[in-house]
């Protein structure tokens, strides 16, 4: 069962779609998208998993971040630090209504995860990080009060530049939970530099990763998707027994 609708967040009105199981085992998941991304996720990766985990039990949410998709507000506006803090809104919410809460996010939805979970209101309370393709964003050197292009979409300098500010690599080696890493082999947008730094941190606390041959950034090859989906089911499984 599903339910669409918007909520009003921190000032804004956010698209979601929230979504239960038949037998609801108060296990959530939810997911974040990435930079210029929906709630459907790459290649509706966000939906073809959600129809997987409610097979199994879990609840999805998944909305759009503030000013993009269908939620109140300008792209050009958008903001890192209020990515953080409208993901940190829900999965505050979802804990206060008894939900065991475990965070999804891709690309800049992954980072955004990652610092979220460091939050105060949440810290120490998330059972999982699944982290597709996170960005820790550690080389913007442009000026940040500029507006720039991308993929038709117009934004401005401050979103990176808070990304970067964020300290990603530190809110990464202070989560105590279950982390699960996936990047492709071949990722356009992020250095293979800045990848190994991220893969050694999750290496180093004994966590999963998981390196698909010959992918991208995003999205990836249908079969490459369905092999992360049945593995991340299976560390979910484990965080939740």
């Amino acid at each position: 069962m599903s339910s669409v609708n918007l909520q009003e967040v921190n000032g804004k009105e956010i698209f979601i779609v929230f979504s239960e199981p038949e037998k609801p085992q108060k296990k959530l998941v939810i997911m974040s998208h990435g930079f210029r991304g929906s709630s459907i996720g790459p290649a509706r990766t966000f939906v073809d998993f959600e129809r997987i985990l409610l097979l199994n039990g879990y609840s999805v949410l998944r909305f759009d971040q503030p000013n993009s998709g269908n939620s109140e507000g300008d792209y050009t506006d958008s903001s890192f630090n209020e990515w953080v803090d409208t993901t940190t809104y829900f999965a505050n919410k979802y804990l206060d209504d008894g939900y065991q809460v475990a965070l999804l996010g891709q690309s800049m939805g992954a980072s955004t995860t990652v610092v979220a979970s460091a939050k105060p209101e949440i810290e120490g309370k998330i059972k999982c990080l699944l982290l597709w393709v996170p960005d820790p964003k550690a080389t913007f050197d442009k000026p940040a009060n500029e507006v720039y292009e991308e993929g038709g979409q117009k934004y401005r300098g401050t979103f990176w530049q808070e990304a970067k500010d964020s300290d990603f690599l530190g809110c990464l080696d202070q989560f105590e939970g279950a982390i699960h890493l996936v990047y492709g082999e071949n990722d356009k947008y992020i250095s293979k530099e800045l990848r190994k730094e991220v893969v050694n941190a999750v290496k180093a606390k004994n966590q999963k990763i998981m390196i698909l041959p010959n992918q991208d950034h995003s999205p990836w090859e249908f079969d490459s998707a369905q092999q992360v989906y049945e593995e991340e089911l299976r560390v979910l499984n484990q965080c939740y027994k």
